[in-house]
This record gives C-alpha cells, structure tokens and sequence, in this order.
C-alpha cells in the first residue's frame, strides 16, 4: 500500500513538473507578435468606424495626405463621438489646445483596458472636475493633431491612432514600436498664437 502511495505521488509530480515546463515554453510575452496584433486590432475598429452603425464614428485621413488616392487603414484616424460639444470652431495646427486626455495602448491580457502611458488626470474622464492641460498642437503626433483639429469645444472623443500617425516602428520610452494608440479627448478650449 505505501508503496502505490508513493509511486502516485512521483506519478502525479512528474506529470505537473512536465505541465509546468510546457506552459512555460508556450506561454506567449505581452508584446509577442505585437505588430500584427496590432494590425487586426486597428483593422477592427477600421471595420466598425466604417460601418458606423450608429452614427457614433468619424474617419479622418491623416493630415497632408492626398484624399483621392486610396489608403490603407493605417493612414486613417477613427474617432469614436462620446459627446458632443457646442463649439462651431475647430483648432488650427498652430494653436494651442485645453485638454483632458488619457492616452493606452490596445486592450491585451494582462491589461484588459489597455496600458495607460499618459494621462492628464486620474480615475475617469470627467471635465466637470478634471483639470486640463494646455498642449502646443504641432508637437504632438500626427494622428493626435489630426483628430483636435476636427473636434470642438467640450467634445469628448475616443480616438484610435495607428502606430504609422503615432509613435511608428521605433516607439518611445513607454510605447512599444507598431502600437495602435487609444485616446479619450476632451477639448476644452483652444487659443490661436498671439499676433505680433
């Protein structure tokens, strides 16, 4: 009898030491096929912006590319109307801009709402005690700067930023290179340069 014992126990490790080492070589890393993840994400949210079922989506092309030619999907900014504002006017590439803003990377299984990489407040978006921050448009990345000059003031967006209008195939400190970029907008206000 002791000896079955101990031979189902040596039974029974041997089997969960070889599961252990098995997930451990198929377990896949956070940023493991990170650019084509990427890729069937954005083409997804292309897909549902396109569609706009509900009247909820704004496409935009990136600023300063020619309009009658085709483009792909990562030349495009997909924007997501969460409120609309009561602005008539939209910021200029050389203004500067009032926001509140949190900017993640695309939902993943270790951070299911995204990696948050920057944010101007803490918690959720609200204006009505968030307190914003003032940013100089053109030095910020060109899928950000394309989406503000299409909103107005207390328009409140979420917006999907390929890696091609964002950080690209280099990344930054936080980013990691092909990241589709996630933003939630709210434009305060805006201010054009002071004449001199």
């Amino acid at each position: 009898m002791m000896k079955s014992i101990k031979i189902f126990f040596t039974l029974t490790l041997s089997v969960l030491l070889g599961l252990t080492s098995c997930e451990e070589t198929t377990e896949v890393g956070e940023f493991d096929n990170w650019q084509e993840c990427n890729t069937l994400y954005l083409d997804s949210i292309a897909a549902e912006a396109r569609a706009n079922t509900y009247g909820d989506w704004k496409v935009f092309l990136a600023e300063g590319l020619d309009a009658s030619k085709e483009w792909s999907n990562e030349y495009y900014v997909y924007c997501q109307v969460i409120e609309e504002g009561t602005g008539i006017e939209h910021p200029l590439y050389t203004d500067s801009v009032v926001i509140n803003y949190s900017g993640r990377l695309m939902p993943s299984a270790t951070y299911p709402d995204g990696y948050l990489f920057d944010s101007s407040y803490r918690g959720e978006l609200n204006p009505s005690f968030n307190v914003p921050v003032t940013l100089a448009l053109n030095e910020t990345v060109k899928g950000f700067y394309t989406a503000l000059q299409q909103m107005t003031d207390g328009d409140i967006w979420k917006v999907y930023i390929p890696y091609l209008l964002g950080y690209g195939t280099s990344g930054s400190s936080s980013i990691p290179a092909y990241s589709t970029l996630v933003f939630d907008i709210n434009l305060v206000s805006f201010h054009h340069p002071a004449a001199h």
